[in-house]
């Protein structure tokens, strides 16, 4: 990939920016680490689709090895789940319509798999499911986070008790997602903090089975601590979701790795320069609507040379504040920006640019299942 500094090549400029450029190598190779690490690990890996809710990309990560996909939503499975056999949606389900929408996406799945942190909601599953055709249910575990999940301890054992005794659910097992865990910023505090929450999980595993209760599905993990993660020893699945693409808030964290970041920067926002009347400070077409804006603020990869502060402009403007207060840049320059949080930048788009190591155009690969899009059996 160009260096930073490097003018972009002029046939970028046929693009509509800003855009999202997706760099083909750097995305495979990422695949193809993570394949290899969870197969040496011996660890399923269920990716997250949250991160990127596209059928493409989707179908990438099976080919590298996924055994099928996590979502966060029912919308994102509705529109994913013919591109997948297998589908774990993550949240938990309020309404009587959401477990309308589940029994209908069963049927076009050989596995769909859903979680439960509530008793008072079992009644809303056993309207639409029986012995004769069952949902396969995992129990939501709270990480201390606070968001989903039960308590892990007597509540969280009662829940599974009743799904496991209800004809209604084929009880699996248990997730146990510790979002607040992936970006602390210290190595050995991420992995301290991680082994001590697959502690506790394993013992209330061994509670489950010491009552005959089967608890073979154990999923949870993401990219942050994914060479983590399987040396307790009890989780059975990965749910890494930003390892595809990577981020400024996973590239701001130690790793393991002592030379490299175990993942490569495959995903930047490509805007251009639409105003330049001030020395030392131009505007470009990416503002808030272009990056997630619950994070760091981007960083420039590709396109000028002088140090520079990314900063947001207005809904639709963004722009550079150079150091050098008598820097100009000319209006149509383009810019390779590196985004703060991808999982939610991505979803402000609608198609990745898939582009070589020469930035030749490849394809495009559609978001299929961008927030509020509804499905409509296309």
């Amino acid at each position: 990939m160009t260096t930073s500094g490097s003018r972009l090549p002029a046939h970028l400029q046929d693009l509509q920016t800003p855009c999202l450029l997706l760099f083909d190598a750097s995305f495979r190779s990422n695949l193809q680490r993570m394949s290899t690490h969870c197969e040496a690990s011996n660890f399923a890996l269920r990716p997250h689709a949250k991160t990127h809710k596209s059928r493409d990309i989707a179908k990438a990560q099976i080919a590298h090895g996924a055994l099928g996909i996590c979502c966060a939503t029912i919308s994102e499975a509705e529109h994913l789940a013919d591109a997948v056999h297998s589908i774990l949606i993550t949240s938990p389900l309020a309404l009587h319509r959401h477990v309308e929408r589940i029994s209908a996406l069963q049927e076009r799945l050989a596995e769909l798999i859903c979680v439960v942190d509530n008793p008072v909601t079992i009644p809303y599953f056993e309207k639409y499911f029986d012995a004769t055709r069952p949902l396969d249910v995992l129990v939501d575990l709270d990480p201390d986070m606070h968001r989903t999940g039960i308590e892990i301890g007597p509540e969280a054992f009662a829940l599974a008790r009743a799904l496991h005794e209800s004809p209604s659910f084929n009880f699996r097992g248990v997730q146990c997602y510790a979002g607040n865990i992936m970006h602390v910023e210290s190595i050995g505090q991420r992995t301290r903090r991680s082994h001590e929450l697959w502690q506790r999980v394993e013992t209330f595993k061994r509670q489950l089975e010491n009552q005959r209760i089967p608890c073979p599905i154990v999923t949870g993990g993401g990219t942050g601590t994914f060479d983590i993660d399987w040396q307790a020893g009890v989780a059975t699945e990965l749910q890494a979701g930003s390892y595809p693409f990577m981020d400024l808030e996973y590239m701001n964290i130690e790793w393991n790795t002592d030379s490299r970041l175990p993942f490569d920067p495959s995903l930047f926002v490509l805007t251009t320069v639409v105003s330049a009347n001030t020395s030392g400070n131009v505007t470009t077409d990416a503002g808030l609507k272009a990056f997630s804006t619950d994070s760091v603020r981007p960083e420039v990869h590709v396109g000028v040379e002088q140090t520079a502060t990314y900063v947001f402009k207005g809904d639709e403007h963004g722009g550079l504040i150079f150091e050098d207060s008598t820097v100009t840049v000319a209006v149509g320059t383009q810019l390779l920006i590196t985004p703060p949080h991808c999982d939610p930048t991505i979803n402000l788009y609608d198609h990745f640019t898939l582009v070589d190591e020469d930035f030749q155009i490849l394809d495009t690969l559609a978001i299929n299942a961008r927030s509020g899009r509804l499905y409509k059996g296309v």
